[in-house]
């Protein structure tokens, strides 16, 4: 900051006498002066922004768009349902349930709007456990798909038809001398026959055991179904047999149905 005070004070009193050339070089060093107090001060106020500007970046911070992007999980993630339990008469305790599912509904390969495609992944485990009396003798894990459509098309069919159309005209005021005229038209006609919707039962993996805990994992599969005019359905399924030397059990876990 600058003051022009020490100046001011420094002025003469009205009541002296003073010689008019000095009077007038002491007002244009006045002039003078504030003129250049004026300058200092845009001067400084031109500066000012330049201590509000940013701090400088901290090096040891990486850049947002270095970071490194968080994994994406499955693009279409659903909960599993209930295991499925049997107890069977002989003792023995059958469990299947399925894990970490994902069912995303993806475009058709043949981009037919009767058809639906699904990506899908689960695992899916078996396990065989207690003191039965009889001796287990292994049996299957089987996984896959139920889809369901509430209305499945049937046939298509295009009927073309044609005809003539006769007609009365007034002579000589529709520029015709004959006052009958005759019409041409051709019509086109889709017919689509639909019935009552189907369940679609796509088995994706099935594995045979001996032990008393099997598996099937599916990772990136493909599943469809065509003729599909309605709103589709998918659930998974796993359905674990144990076998002993005269009996079959059999147990299925369902997942939850997904509506698309």
């Amino acid at each position: 900051m600058f003051t022009v005070a020490t100046l001011i004070n420094s002025m003469i009193p009205p009541n002296d006498t003073v010689d008019i050339d000095d009077e007038r070089r002491q007002h244009d060093m006045l002039k003078r002066f504030a003129a250049l107090a004026g300058v200092c001060l845009l001067v400084q106020t031109g500066a000012a922004p330049l201590a509000l500007a940013d701090p400088p970046a901290d090096p040891n911070v990486a850049p947002a768009a270095n970071a490194v992007p968080a994994p994406d999980g499955p693009a279409g993630p659903v909960p599993s349902g209930a295991p499925g339990v049997l107890k069977t008469p002989d003792g023995w305790v059958l469990n299947v349930s399925g894990k970490d599912e994902s069912i995303e509904p993806v475009a058709s390969l043949t981009n037919s709007p009767w058809s639906r495609e699904f990506l899908v992944d689960g695992t899916f485990n078996g396990a065989i456990t207690g003191s039965g009396s009889t001796k287990l003798a292994g049996g299957s894990l089987e996984a896959g798909y139920q889809i369901g459509c509430g209305i499945i098309q049937d046939d298509l069919e295009s009927i073309t038809s044609g005809g003539i159309t006769p007609g009365v005209g007034i002579p000589f005021v529709n520029g015709s001398l004959l006052p009958i005229t005759l019409g041409l038209s051709l019509s086109e006609q889709i017919k689509i026959d639909l019935k009552p919707g189907t369940v679609n039962i796509v088995p994706v993996g099935k594995k045979s055991f001996k032990g008393t805990n099997p598996r099937v994992s599916i990772t990136g599969f493909r599943v469809k179904i065509d003729g599909c005019a309605g709103q589709a359905f998918i659930r998974s399924y796993a359905t674990l047999t144990s076998s002993t030397d005269n009996t079959d059990d059999v147990v299925t876990y369902l997942g939850v149905t997904k509506a698309v």
